[in-house]
């Protein structure tokens, strides 16, 4: 955060509290205003905000099982990753799976790294995901790829077979 130590955050965060817990009626009033003056603004954050949950819960916490992935399964998937072979197709399925954090996952693959040592990248920065959401968005990533890989197999096959 800013590059500030802990000590200067927690002071930051204790003056912060401080100052909103006297100021509170007029926070209150300055944002009542606000959202009396911006209702196009206010609906437009809520349906984002709420899109933004809805794609959450639909992905973000569906298990190995829910995607129909075995161990084996993972290990076939890493392997290919690792090798390069289809490197379009993970960068793609990194994308569909989360724009952001895209580098993250596929260096998470690569190099069999985990969320403490990603957490913050020297080349790629800081995640911008939290552990949790990092592992659920890591599996939904293997769905995909799982998913586009099948799909260039039976194209293969199907274009052998005529």
């Amino acid at each position: 955060m800013d590059g500030m130590s802990v000590q200067a955050q927690e002071a930051r965060r204790d003056y912060k509290r401080r100052y909103r817990i006297r100021n509170r009626e007029k926070i209150n009033r300055q944002q009542r205003k606000w959202r009396a003056n911006n209702p196009d603004k206010v609906q437009q954050y809520n349906r984002e905000y709420w899109e933004r949950k809805a794609g959450e819960i639909g992905n973000i916490r569906a298990s190995w099982k829910d995607y129909g992935i075995t161990k084996e399964r993972i290990d076939e998937l890493s392997e290919i990753i690792r090798s390069g072979e289809h490197d379009a197709v993970v960068r793609s399925a990194a994308r569909m799976a989360d724009e952001k954090a895209a580098g993250h996952i596929i260096l998470s693959v690569k190099k069999n790294l985990s969320y403490d040592h990603l957490e913050y990248h020297d080349k790629l920065g800081r995640c911008p995901l939290g552990r949790s959401n990092f592992y659920g968005v890591r599996r939904l990533f293997f769905h995909y790829l799982d998913c586009a890989l099948r799909d260039r197999q039976g194209n293969s096959a199907e274009v052998e077979n005529e």
